[in-house]
């Protein structure tokens, strides 16, 4: 008997259920510690950029890849350019949406809490460019594609992280 008078087999659906939440505390801290490395780092890096590179300047990096600040006052690919307002509101309404589903599924499969914290790391970074400077500092320059930053590169690699753990999920079905 156990000390509270029930046997082990008893006792069992209590264990098994602190067990889960203890690893259910567990991916949401590393989701968590996920977006906010991506936060600070992705705010870091537009720092410096903003002090060392004037708009529109550009610095040859590597073959092929340049540095360019440029202010993005749209979404991706610089759709809906001018409309920051609706665009930060429609964000936090996302991120919100994003958090609440992440939560909900990130036991479903070891990539959902990295994938969700790059996700969420990535919306917020570039949200606070939108609230505090009206616009998302964009500085990556690679051939034809249009100006990006680290917030971007989290967000994709989130988002295909996820649609990665959504299909292997699928598989164990």
């Amino acid at each position: 008997m156990s000390g509270q008078g029930r046997s082990p087999r008893e006792a069992l659906p209590d264990v098994i259920s602190r067990r889960l939440k203890r690893e259910a505390w567990q991916r949401y801290r590393l989701m968590a510690l996920i977006a906010l490395a991506v936060v600070v780092l992705d705010q870091l890096v537009k720092v410096i950029v903003r002090a060392t590179i004037t708009q529109g300047e550009v610095v040859d990096v590597l073959p092929g890849i340049d540095f360019v600040h440029t202010i993005n006052t749209g979404i991706a690919f610089s759709l809906f350019s001018g409309s920051t307002g609706v665009i930060a509101i429609l964000t936090l309404i996302a991120i919100g949406v994003i958090a609440i589903v992440l939560v909900a599924y990130a036991g479903q499969h070891k990539l959902v809490p990295i994938g969700g914290g790059l996700l969420l790391g990535g919306s917020i970074g570039n949200l606070i460019d939108r609230i505090s400077r009206e616009g998302v500092t964009d500085f990556i320059a690679i051939g034809p594609w249009p100006p990006f930053n680290i917030a971007d590169i989290a967000v994709t690699i989130g988002a295909i992280l996820l649609v990665l753990a959504i299909i292997f999920s699928a598989g164990n079905d």
